[in-house]
C-alpha cells in the first residue's frame, strides 16, 4: 500500500466518500489526520470522520456547530482578486450578474429569459450579464434580443472577479466556492440552491448567508420568471438594502483562509515531530 510505503507526514481529507478510507488508513498508521469541509452543512463523510481526526477546518461558525471534534474556523480559500473588489457606486445603472456555474443552470437560464419583459420595463432597466453554459447559449442569446436594457450573454466568462466587481446583484447557485467569493467581494446575492446537491448542502449554504442578511433565498422549485423578476426588482429599487447585504456578506469573509488552513496542517506536523497528536 502506498501509504504504508511512503509514510506521509499528514493525511488531509477534503470530503466525499473516497476521503474516508484514506483518512482512516492514516489513523491506523498513526499519521496525523485532518479534514477540510467547504460547506456550511458538512457532508456525510466529514460528519463521520470529524470526531476521529486531529483537526477539522470549517468555513464558518455554522459549520463548526454541526461537527464534533477539534474544529477550527478557517474559511474557504478564495483568490485575492475577490477581496480587492471595491464597493459599488449607487449612482450607476444597476448591473445584475446571472450565472449557474461553469456549465450553466437550465432552471436559472429559463427563469431569467422569462423575467426579461418585467425587468426591461423598470426605469431604467438593469444591465444584465448572463453566463449561460454552452448548452443553452443560443437559446438565451435569442431571448435577450428583445430586452430593453443593456446586456451581455456568454457561454463562459473566464474573468469572474471582474464580472463580480461590476455587479450590484448576483443571481447564482450556492456552491461553497461561489458563496465564499461573493462574501469576499461583498456582493448581495439571490441564491438558487441546486436541488440535487448531496445532503441538500447548497440550501444550507444559502440559509447561512440569508440568516446573516447577505442574501435572498429562492428555491429552485419556486423559481420562474415572475419570482426571479420580483426578487431582482426588489433589490434594484432598494439601494439601502443592497448596501446592508454587502456589509453582511463581507462580515462572513475570511481573508486568510489558505494561511489558516496551512497553519493547522503545519501545527499537526510539528506536533507529530514533538511526539504528540492533535492541534496545539
Amino acid at each position: 500500500m502506498w501509504m504504508t510505503r511512503e509514510r506521509p507526514d499528514l493525511v488531509i481529507g477534503v470530503g466525499g466518500y473516497v476521503s474516508g478510507p484514506g483518512v482512516l488508513a492514516g489513523r491506523l498508521l498513526r499519521v496525523p489526520t485532518m479534514i477540510m469541509e467547504q460547506n456550511h452543512f458538512p457532508g456525510a463523510t466529514n460528519r463521520w470522520l470529524a470526531s476521529r481526526v486531529d483537526a477539522v477546518c470549517v468555513p464558518s461558525e455554522a459549520a463548526r456547530r454541526r461537527l464534533a471534534g477539534k474544529t477550527v474556523v478557517t474559511g474557504n480559500p478564495v483568490r485575492s482578486a475577490f477581496f480587492e473588489i471595491d464597493e459599488r457606486d449607487d449612482s450607476r445603472t444597476v448591473s445584475v450578474l446571472v450565472f449557474g456555474g461553469s456549465r450553466g443552470a437550465r432552471s436559472i437560464n429559463r427563469a431569467a429569459c422569462q423575467a426579461l419583459e418585467v425587468l426591461g420595463a423598470l426605469d431604467p432597466p438593469p444591465r444584465l450579464v448572463h453566463q449561460t453554459g454552452s448548452a443553452d447559449e443560443a437559446q438565451v442569446r435569442a431571448a435577450y434580443g428583445s430586452y430593453a436594457g443593456r446586456h451581455e450573454v456568454g457561454a463562459f466568462f473566464d474573468d469572474m472577479p471582474a464580472r463580480v466587481a461590476s455587479a450590484d446583484i448576483v443571481v447564482s447557485r450556492a456552491g461553497a466556492s461561489t458563496i465564499s467569493e461573493l462574501c469576499a467581494a461583498g456582493r448581495p446575492a439571490i441564491l438558487v440552491p441546486y436541488p440535487h446537491a448531496a445532503d441538500d448542502h447548497q440550501r444550507h449554504n444559502a440559509e447561512t448567508l440569508c440568516e446573516a442578511g447577505a442574501a435572498m433565498l429562492l428555491p429552485d422549485d419556486e423559481l420562474n420568471g415572475t419570482t426571479l423578476a420580483a426578487a431582482v426588482a426588489r433589490l434594484v429599487d432598494d439601494p439601502d438594502r443592497r448596501r446592508e447585504m454587502a456589509r453582511a456578506a463581507r462580515s462572513l469573509a475570511q481573508p486568510d483562509a489558505a494561511g489558516r488552513i496551512a497553519d493547522v496542517a503545519e501545527g499537526l506536523i510539528g506536533h507529530r515531530d514533538d511526539g504528540g497528536r492533535g492541534v496545539s
